[in-house]
């Protein structure tokens, strides 16, 4: 089943999105690390030229703007550990490209100005964020830095706004360029041959820990942070210096319980730190009395600072928060299953082409790099509607049920009926381990050759934790790694990556997975396995899912359940029964439920 014609435009956004944040991940890192100046505005210029090309590509109306809101959930990939002004000001973006564009019915003056006020809108937002980072006080700063300078030079000046619109000048200008090589990339693209293409067996598997697992995911702690973050704003101006300094250390103190990371990465900022000590010293001099060394100044200019480091600590843990992919089941509603679908396989997608696009060696030919993106967006589109249509259509069988209610039984009792339907299976179970009444562990399963290996253990008992050298960099050399209260066995890691793998799959007719669980959520686990299965095989599904969270794992990889059985309500011989009758149906149902 193709996408409808709403998927489809929202399908061509996933594409230029893909690519857009793909650069803003790969590139962004690079140019930050190398701290070049003016490197906001270069990312945005590969925006501009992308958007650009994507649009005469695809000339649909509202494929920029949605194109931005793709890119900015892309964001949330980011190593970076602030993303909220990102994300708004790519949404920006590419909102003032898409109004341009439309009032001008595509021209190329419209791509013009929509350059520019892209590009412009770093300005505003520069000037904006630093409003809200240290208060009214930096326009009363801003002034006197003003009256200062012209009291030196004798520069004679009509009005405040004279530095500020030769600034905007500057990078409306700036947008103009940008644009332009974005027209003149999109020419050069369409007498270039698709340079690259995407291939999922470039990702690596990665069991990781992240500190998103430390906690389960609340709306209460980011309410809770934002009114710790408004009331410490409020008592820089109601407290007396001294005591909204000790709020300020119990402001912190828990910004560190909660990501101790974050203030590090702060904390080793040097051009941060030595921005706003230049500001404390401006302050001390030009907002006194006079012109000179003041106290009120030295004042005013430590509230500047505090206001500082509070945005910054609340609104990083707010950025976390965008992160954690429970956030996703925000979207799924209906209305906005289009955007979500486009967005889940953009995610898919786009690590894929992270691995293809040059980082450091793109600044010696970039026009190349980018007409060589640029061209390849057909193939991107069709790869995506392919990968939706896998997505969407497949058929996905889920046995369910609470924890401890027998789901990896009722599983395992199905795979020699399976066999004896003539129903070839693979995939992987997890077999609990049991000492003395308890659970203990899991052990994984291959279900094609019925090997077994260690997964995980309590106390991480029985597996092997050696100190390798730090060059070993063989998949022996792995260490064990402690998830929860499991320690993790790399040989078992391994193990269930090689069941998930194209050798094991190739012939077979159903996958079964147990289980996706919490840790999946949280993009550990079997999560990058999966994501890279569904990329690849388009069989049949199994698989096993903890009840309470059917429907959020179902939003987390885009699939839509055709039947889900729950353990202790249904025998093996039934569910087989029913599945194989799907099967020969070729359709894959309706979501039931029985």
């Amino acid at each position: 089943m193709l996408p409808s014609d709403k998927q489809d435009k929202w399908l061509k956004a996933a594409v230029i999105g893909s690519l857009w944040g793909a650069a803003e991940i790969v590139l962004g890192s690079f140019l930050h690390n190398l701290r070049i100046p003016f490197s906001g505005n270069i990312l945005t210029s590969i925006g501009i030229i992308l958007m650009i090309s994507g649009h005469r590509l695809w000339p649909q109306r509202g494929i920029i703007f949605r194109a931005g809101l793709i890119c900015a959930a892309l964001k949330t990939m980011s190593p970076s550990p602030v993303i909220l002004g990102p994300m708004l000001s790519i949404f920006m973006q590419a909102s003032l490209m898409e109004i341009a564009v439309t009032l001008t019915r595509g021209s190329r003056a419209g791509y013009l100005l929509g350059g520019g006020l892209a590009v412009s809108w770093n300005l505003l937002y520069r000037i904006l964020s630093s409003i809200v980072l240290y208060g009214s006080s930096l326009i009363a700063l801003y002034q006197n830095l003003v009256d200062f300078l012209v009291e030196q030079t004798r520069w004679t000046m009509q009005a405040y706004w004279g530095p500020i619109l030769i600034l905007w000048a500057i990078f409306f200008s700036w947008g103009v360029v940008a644009a332009g090589l974005g027209i003149m990339v999109s020419q050069a693209a369409k007498k270039q041959e698709k340079a690259w293409e995407i291939d999922p067996a470039r990702r690596s598997f990665s069991w990781q820990t992240a500190s998103a697992a430390r906690t389960r995911w609340s709306l209460v702690r980011p309410i809770i942070i934002l009114f710790l973050l408004t009331g410490g704003l409020y008592s820089i101006s109601i407290l007396p210096p001294l005591h909204s300094l000790g709020v300020l250390v119990i402001f912190l103190g828990i910004v560190w319980f909660y990501d101790a990371p974050l203030l590090l990465r702060f904390g080793r900022k040097r051009g941060f730190w030595l921005a706003i000590t230049i500001m404390t010293l401006l302050s001390a001099f030009l907002l006194g009395p006079g012109y000179g060394f003041s106290r009120e100044g030295l004042l005013t200019g430590l509230q500047m600072v505090m206001r500082a480091i509070y945005v910054i600590g609340g609104f990083g843990i707010l950025s976390s928060e965008l992160q954690r992919p429970q956030v996703t089941a925000l979207f799924g509603s209906q209305r906005l299953a289009p955007f979500h679908m486009a967005v889940k396989t953009a995610f898919h997608t786009t690590p894929l082409m992270i691995e293809v696009i040059p980082g450091k060696g793109a600044w010696r030919q970039p026009i190349k790099v980018l007409s060589s993106m640029v061209s390849s967006m057909e193939y991107a589109l069709s790869y995506m509607k392919a990968q939706h249509a896998t997505m969407a259509e497949r058929p996905v069988f889920i046995v369910t049920g609470t924890k401890g209610s027998g789901k990896t039984t009722l599983a395992g009792q199905m795979i020699p009926l399976f066999r004896g339907k003539g129903i070839k299976v693979a995939g992987i179970l997890a077999p609990d381990i049991v000492e003395r009444g308890q659970r203990v562990g899991y052990r994984v399963k291959d279900v094609s050759s019925g090997q077994e290996e260690l997964l995980c253990k309590q106390g991480g008992a029985g597996i092997q934790k050696e100190n390798r050298p730090c060059c070993d960099s063989s998949p022996e050399a792995a260490p064990a790694k402690q998830a929860g209260q499991y320690v993790f066995h790399p040989a078992g890691i391994r193990f269930g990556e090689d069941a998930l793998g194209p050798g094991k799959l190739k012939g077979k007719d159903l996958l079964v997975l147990d289980e996706l669980g919490p840790y999946e959520l949280k993009g550990l686990g079997w999560d990058n396995a999966f994501k890279r299965l569904l990329t690849r095989w388009d069989g049949s599904l199994l698989l096993i899912v903890r009840e309470s969270l059917v429907d959020t794992m179902s939003r987390h990889y885009g699939l839509k359940p055709t039947m889900v059985f729950r353990a202790g309500q249904h025998k093996a011989e039934e569910v087989v029964s029913q599945i194989k009758t799907l099967l020969e149906q070729g359709t894959p149902g309706t979501s039931a439920t029985t």
